[in-house]
């Protein structure tokens, strides 16, 4: 079975045209087979802009899928709060949380101000997630 690895990134910019350039950013450390919802700005602080990302992680070990998809929020940023649970059949429900400036926390691509993933099992993802092994397969493949 696969699973979906659902990001939520939000930006500090200005404008439209800032926010793609950041989300360009972030997908390439993601990156490719990502698929990106709408970006609009956050409905609590319109200086942040939000964006939910999808990825199809490939089927395999849950040891496997939980490091691609913290190698993948490493590329993003350091100092992530992990969430959920893990076994060794299961990381449904398993991800993080990131927040610039808390507890020392720091983005790696410019603007990103908070983000957040979660692994979920595959029937459990959006419509228009990934297609077959989504943006973390570079890291399965190596």
């Amino acid at each position: 079975m696969s699973f979906t690895v659902h990001w939520r990134l939000m930006f500090r910019v200005s404008d439209r045209a800032a926010f793609e350039k950041c989300l360009a950013r972030a997908l390439a450390a993601l990156g490719p087979g990502c698929v990106a919802g709408d970006g609009r700005p956050y409905w609590k602080m319109p200086e942040l802009w939000e964006c939910p990302v999808a990825a199809t992680a490939p089927a395999g070990a849950v040891a496997d899928r939980v490091f691609g998809a913290l190698l993948a929020a490493y590329r993003l940023a350091s100092g992530w709060h992990l969430t959920g649970s893990l076994s060794e059949g299961s990381a449904d429900g398993f991800g993080g949380v990131f927040a610039a400036g808390q507890d020392g926390a720091s983005a790696r691509v410019v603007g990103l101000e908070w983000a957040s993933f979660e692994l979920a099992e595959a029937q459990d993802a959006e419509p228009g997630a990934a297609a077959d092994r989504g943006c973390m397969s570079a890291f399965w493949d190596s």
